[in-house]
């Protein structure tokens, strides 16, 4: 777990806000809570490290907390996509509901739903479905403009970039990604 041990423990006292949890969010908010109760048993969030500082001048003593820094992912993981849905692409919409990006397309008589989670999944998809996505802008409510714009704005940069499952040994960001690799 990346977070200090302070923020998961007032994670689990937050309260919605007035909104009520999702019916997909109430199993996580259980477990918060469970873990706040049983001293956080299977999470293992971050406790500082108490740092002792005597002042030579003043022989006053001072406590700094320090904290690690958080172990992050390197790649992220990306699931295989159905490649070619630009041929009968219907149209896509976020979901508040899934909270994800969902493709509809056409595949002979048969209609068929891409279910996007993370906007980086689209990196899977083939230059003229991300070309479509780009092309054909993404549908949602109001409410939830500011989660189905980034989606949007991922499809706008691969398209402008050419970021896409064909061409990513060639884009400067699988270069970095090599990069990073080999200096961990």
């Amino acid at each position: 777990m990346s977070l200090p041990w302070w923020d998961v423990d007032e994670l689990s006292k937050v309260r919605t806000l007035g909104y009520p949890v999702r019916k997909n969010d109430a199993a996580m908010w259980g477990l918060i809570k469970f873990e706040s109760l049983k001293n956080l048993k299977h999470w293992k969030p971050h406790y500082p490290k108490k740092v002792r500082r005597v002042n030579p001048e003043t022989s006053d003593v001072e406590i700094i907390l320090n904290v690690k820094k958080p172990k992050t992912m390197m790649n992220i993981p990306v699931p295989k996509m159905e490649q070619e849905f630009y041929k009968g692409f219907m149209g896509w919409v976020y979901s508040c509901i899934s909270t994800e990006a969902v493709i509809t397309y056409r595949a002979g008589k048969e209609v068929r739903e891409i279910f996007v989670y993370d906007p980086m999944w689209l990196v899977n998809c083939s230059a003229k479905d991300i070309e479509c996505l780009f092309v054909i802008k993404i549908r949602f409510q109001s409410e939830d403009r500011e989660q189905a714009m980034q989606f949007q704005k991922v499809a706008t940069i691969f398209f402008q970039k050419g970021v896409n499952s064909e061409s990513k040994c060639n884009s400067k960001w699988w270069s970095l990604e090599e990069k990073g690799r080999l200096k961990a």
